[in-house]
């Protein structure tokens, strides 16, 4: 069984991955996350392809696990008490259903996700981007996080779910907590503290939305119907909990990703300052080669299942390894490359597949290229402040980083460089 420290392993899971994958596709490890229970991986793409079709893998994981089916964690105290509030703020969510449950919320909120509505956010997105670059003007070094791939993406899910301003940091407390599992008396206290509040707020604000409906997804979500239903108040909050998880937490890595393989890649970066045509590209390329979901996507077996050669049996917990999968030789052609003009032959599962495909994929990476366009629009020069290997990584199955400072040249007033500019993915602009 092979063990895994999430400390050590987030600064570069990709040898250990690559190991795993041509060793056997599926195998048991052991992680030292405090959780107390070996999971197994499947790492290779066909496997993990037919494992994220097949339904007798649960997305249902708090429900498995309150059946008792899967070895217990902790059992008291704080910590417990966290995951508890964390279940009852995403336990309705989506994402951690199965049919019927899922079907049914599914096609209640596919329509406020639909692409005319998403690209109708692109302007706003570049407005957003703007001005928090605006705020670093003249500065030749900054935190690319907190300047701009936090307040950007938080931003942009409350202007989708239509929270105001004073909920952004309400979200953001939530979304900090909710990206990662620490066996800790203070992440717990942490963690109980911001999911309460979270869960008070949203709440208020549903109450409020249905007195007063506007033009936004929480709106549209209240009076939703489909063949008679409509969201319960559980959902609704659980709704929000899962956008600013996987629409946020998720879309801020990345646009880090996005700058780090640039910077690594100074071909690519070129090729990117060539052609702002290839920022699409370039976000599938990133989701592929370096996701923010590391190593990948967790299920619950509901029976044995035979996959791979090996049976794993009812109650495991399962990783399907999209980190693994997405460089694997089997599917991609020089797995190891990030090439942005990579022929799409194979799909990558950056997003998942099947029924659970990301919803909220097309904003992500609207997000992505708005941002990595205006940072090369504006700054002839993109660079790390810290080297590579001595960037700081958060534990957890979102390979976050801690800070991301870099360092840019400014140009002269008399640079011609073009002024940020909203553009549609496929617009020939040259930086």
């Amino acid at each position: 069984m092979v063990t895994i420290d999430p400390n050590t392993f987030n600064a570069d899971p990709f040898p250990l991955l690559h190991r795993m994958r041509e060793e056997a596709p599926v195998q048991r490890a052991e992680f030292l996350d405090g959780l107390g229970r070996p999971r197994w991986l499947i790492t290779r793409y066909d496997e993990a392809l037919a494992a994220l079709n097949d339904l007798r893998f649960s997305s249902d994981l708090f429900a498995v696990m309150a059946q008792g089916e899967n070895p217990q964690g902790p059992e008291t105290g704080l910590v417990t008490e966290a995951i508890k509030r964390a279940e009852a703020v995403q336990g309705r969510a989506m994402a951690n259903l199965d049919p019927p449950d899922h079907t049914r919320l599914r096609k209640l909120v596919v329509r406020a996700f639909s692409a005319k509505r998403m690209e109708a956010l692109r302007p706003t997105v570049q407005e957003v981007t703007d001005t928090l670059l605006d705020a670093v003007a003249g500065q030749d070094e900054f935190d690319l996080l907190e300047t701009l791939a936090y307040p950007l993406s938080i931003r942009m899910v409350c202007t989708l779910l239509g929270v105001p301003a004073d909920g952004v940091e309400v979200f953001r407390g939530a979304a900090a907590v909710l990206a990662g599992f620490m066996d800790d008396d203070d992440w717990a206290r942490e963690t109980i503290r911001n999911l309460e509040a979270f869960d008070g707020y949203v709440r208020q604000l549903l109450a409020d939305k249905r007195d007063d409906p506007r033009d936004d997804m929480l709106s549209d979500l209240i009076h939703s119907t489909e063949e008679g239903g409509r969201l319960s108040e559980e959902e609704l909050v659980a709704m929000a909990g899962l956008m600013i998880f996987a629409g946020h937490e998720t879309t801020v890595q990345l646009i880090i990703n996005a700058v780090l393989a640039l910077h690594l890649n100074p071909q690519q970066m070129a090729a990117l300052r060539a052609d702002h045509g290839l920022l699409s590209s370039m976000t599938d390329e990133v989701m592929r080669y370096d996701g923010p979901i590391n190593p990948g996507i967790n299920r619950v077996a509901l029976e044995d299942i035979e996959i791979g050669g090996v049976t794993i049996p009812k109650g495991s917990s399962v990783i399907i390894a999209t980190a693994a999968a997405n460089r694997d030789p089997r599917a991609f052609r020089d797995p190891d490359r990030f090439d942005i003009t990579r022929s799409p032959d194979t799909t990558h599962l950056g997003f998942g597949h099947g029924i659970h495909y990301c919803l909220g994929a097309r904003l992500a990476k609207i997000e992505a290229e708005c941002a990595i366009g205006t940072l090369l629009r504006r700054y002839p020069r993109i660079a790390l402040a810290t080297e590579p290997e001595n960037l700081r990584w958060r534990p957890g199955f979102l390979r976050m980083a801690e800070e991301f400072r870099i360092r840019v040249d400014i140009p002269s007033l008399s640079a011609d460089v073009p002024a940020a500019s909203p553009h549609r993915a496929g617009e020939n602009v040259h930086a």
